[in-house]
């Protein structure tokens, strides 16, 4: 895939990433369907959704600056980091 390709899909996860982010803290509820957590009745749920969400922003960072040409692959990275 072309490079400009490979940032414009992952700018549009990092974009849906934060609006995830941005409701689930505006509203208190975190999560869909059988996993939704309330940050009143478990905010330890709640916080791990957020972090998950954050962890997909930066990761979506990572491989945007990975298809400018700016950094070494992230993938790659997280696979020699745990195996």
């Amino acid at each position: 895939m072309p490079p400009w390709f490979i940032a414009l899909v992952f700018t549009l996860l990092g974009i849906i990433a934060a609006w995830a982010i941005r409701n689930s803290l505006s509203s208190g509820m975190a999560g869909n369907g059988p996993y939704r957590f309330d940050v009143n009745t478990n905010p330890l749920g709640f916080a791990a959704v957020i972090a998950g969400k954050a962890f997909v922003i930066v990761f979506a960072i990572a491989e945007i600056l990975h298809a400018l040409g700016l950094t070494g692959d992230p993938g790659l990275m997280l696979h020699a980091l745990f195996g």
